[in-house]
């Protein structure tokens, strides 16, 4: 596994999240049956929402065509019966359990860039000279931020 995905697996872990490290990755496991997968190759890091086993995108569909052949079907069978308004009312429920799920993903990647970006940046300052600035060359900047 790559020297920055074990940094950053260690910092999660004493930050108290569930970290499952893999051959090739670490997988962060959330609430909901939501996970993040990291992967870092060449100092660049990837992420991978996971909805249990399926990707955010295949969950959401499989939702979707769940809820919707579900409620149908309901329909169908039993006319605009109570039972046909529960199972839409389910249906429902299952995509704001979904939307939530997104939520909590999209929440734990932004967390997760935060912590990568501070890591880069502890290690940027003890690496770099004290006496050293960060300055923005006005040179070679995007003419359109000069002032004047």
């Amino acid at each position: 596994m790559d020297a920055s995905l074990t940094e950053l697996s260690q910092t999660l872990d004493r930050l108290g999240y569930v970290v499952a490290p893999h051959k090739n990755h670490i997988c962060v496991r959330l609430a909901l049956g939501v996970s993040i997968r990291v992967y870092s190759s060449e100092g660049r890091f990837r992420f991978v929402p996971q909805f249990g086993p399926f990707g955010r995108t295949t969950g959401l569909l499989t939702t979707s065509a769940a809820a919707t052949g579900l409620a149908g079907a309901a329909v169908f069978a039993l006319g605009l019966s109570p039972v046909a308004f529960l199972a839409a009312f389910v249906g429902i429920v299952a995509l704001g359990h979904d939307a939530c799920r997104f939520v909590l993903s999209e929440a734990c990647m932004t967390r997760l860039q935060q912590l990568i970006l501070d890591q880069e940046r502890t290690v940027g300052n003890v690496l770099r000279d004290p006496s050293s600035t960060r300055r923005l060359d006005l040179s070679i900047a995007d003419p359109s931020l000069r002032s004047g």
